[in-house]
């Protein structure tokens, strides 16, 4: 399962030590420790389960961590600009899908676009 960034381009696999947090985690049981922490793993048991996107949106606003959130399990690629705009940096490709296909997210407009710019357009009137 490789390795990728946001960009859906391949990384070398590091060494680094990763704290892995389950979907149910308590963040406030790491947090003394995450300026220590270099590595954050979320665990997506399922693609239905959305708490691992809860987890990184609160470690980067409530917690201000600054290192790398690396989504692993399962997670699909219509859900790959949901996960970066929660703060992921990485991610561990499930086997079923290729990273050519995250890539190809990257670069396609993403379902909820038309509707965003409609509401902040109705905002300014």
């Amino acid at each position: 399962m490789p390795l990728i960034n946001t960009h859906g381009e391949i990384l070398q696999a590091d060494a680094a030590e990763a704290v892995q947090l389950l979907p149910d985690a308590k963040l406030e049981d790491i947090a003394q420790d995450l300026p220590n922490i270099g590595l954050i793993e979320i665990v997506f048991p399922k693609f239905r389960d959305g708490r691992g996107f809860t987890l990184a949106r609160r470690l980067r606003e409530r917690f201000g961590y600054k290192g790398d959130i690396r989504a692993t399990g399962h997670f699909i690629p219509d859900q790959f600009a949901a996960l970066i705009a929660c703060g992921f940096t990485s991610f561990v490709t499930p086997e079923e899908h290729s990273p050519a296909q995250f890539a190809a997210v990257t670069g396609a407009r993403q379902p909820g676009q038309l509707l965003r710019r409609s509401v902040f357009r109705a905002r300014e009137d």
